[in-house]
This record gives structure tokens, sequence and C-alpha cells, in this order.
């Protein structure tokens, strides 16, 4: 069993990593693992999976970030292993937690319905126009998009990524979340647009609230609508849009 102590202990470890040693600090005060653990708390609940293990998880799923291979499932468990030898929970759940983390990127099937909450957790954080923005992020971070110099096939890259994701998803609850929060249809100009501007605040080290902020120039007002719906996580208190 996992204590709610030992939950805080997992958070602040997670968010730690996540905003001062990722991409050199450049992400910190993001809200994605805290939108994650909110995500996986609900859909945990959802699906009948242990709700302790897939919040443990969905807080320390991008713990292998600073690797510079967060793809690979062997070093993404050794690395979670690692960190939670010093935190009061079993050695069962901490194996369990390390599998949520080491298959959520969709490389490897996850093996046990936890596993899945958690890849279906940041799945859904790569959906839509959060998704196009977040993966640009990493992209450009990664060096692997150039800022000053964003092609097609850069939006062609990123697109395809969050497409794929999507087809991924492993429970029916986190399809059903998917087609809620999913961009409405986006021409190349405005992918492009949201894609040219997410390159160059990321570059900058602007996170992605902020970034999100300023597409409400960039993109039609539905799509924004539905990207402040999707941020605020409205969709998981049937809140409609």
């Amino acid at each position: 069993m996992i204590t709610e102590e030992s939950l805080r202990a997992i958070e602040e470890l997670g968010i730690e990593i996540d905003h001062d040693v990722a991409f050199g600090g450049k992400s910190k005060g993001n809200q994605h693992l805290r939108r994650s653990a909110a995500l996986a708390r609900y859909l945990a609940q959802k699906v009948g999976a242990n709700v302790a293990v897939a919040v443990a998880g969905s807080w320390l799923h991008d713990t292998a970030l600073p690797s510079g291979n967060d793809y690979d499932y062997d070093t993404n468990k050794e690395i979670v292993l690692a960190l939670l030898r010093d935190i009061d929970m079993s050695q069962h759940d901490r194996e369990a937690a390390a599998e949520c983390v080491a298959s959520h990127e969709g490389t490897v099937a996850p093996k046990s319905l936890e596993a899945q909450v958690v890849h279906d957790v940041d799945v859904l954080e790569k959906a839509g126009i959060l998704g196009i923005i977040r993966h640009t992020w990493k992209l450009t971070n990664s060096g692997k998009i150039d800022a000053k110099n964003v092609t097609s096939v850069d939006c062609d890259t990123v697109c395809d990524h969050v497409a794929w994701r999507q087809r991924q998803l492993r429970t029916d609850e986190a399809r059903r979340l998917s087609a809620i929060v999913s961009a409405p249809l986006l021409d190349d100009t405005v992918v492009m647009a949201i894609v040219k501007l997410s390159a160059k605040r990321a570059s900058q080290g602007v996170i992605t609230e902020k970034i999100a902020q300023e597409l409400q120039s960039v993109i039609p007002h539905r799509a924004y609508s539905v990207l402040r719906y999707q941020l605020n996580q409205d969709y998981l208190k049937g809140e409609s849009l």
C-alpha cells in the first residue's frame, strides 16, 4: 500500500526533476504533472485500477527526460526504481509504479491496468492543440526543431506523433475523453502558426501554459475554447464547453 505521505514525497520528487532538471530547468512551473495526476486519479477510478499506483506513476512518468531517452523501457524502469529506493513503500508497489513509467510512451505495451492508465494519461495530455504545443516544445528543446526555421516537415512530424499517440489509447474511457479534447479541424496554415509560435517561445524557455495563452490571437475562437477547456480539466468535472 502506498500511503498519502509517500505519494507527497513522490509528487515532490517528480516535480523537482521536471521543473529543475529536465531541459535545464526551462520547463519550471509547467502544470503537466499536476494535470497528469488528476487525470490518473480520475481514470484509475473509472476503470478499477489501483489509484495510488497510477497516481504515483503519473507523478514520475517524465523522470527519464534528463537521461535524453525517455522512450527506452528499461532505462525508464531503472531510473524509477532507483528514485523510489528511499520512499516508504513495498517493493511490489515500486515495481508497479516503475512499470507505469516504463511503458508510458507507447513504445512497449503496458503490462498492467495501472500502466495502461498512465500511458493513456500522457496521451490525453498530447491530444489536440495542447499536444501540438507540448510536442513542439519537447522537440525544440531536444534540438530536433530549429525555432528560427520551422518547416512543413516539422509540422507533419508533430501532428503525426500526436495522431499516433491517439491511436495507442488503451481504455475506452480515455478514448471518450480524447474525443472531447481533440482539436477542431485545423488547416495547414493554422497548424504552422501554432508550431512556429510554440517553437519560438519554447526556445526562450516559455512554458506550455503561457504559450497556450498567446495562441488566443492565432487560432480560431472555437479551437482556443477547447484548448482552455482541456488545460482547466473542466471535462473531468462534467462541465460542458
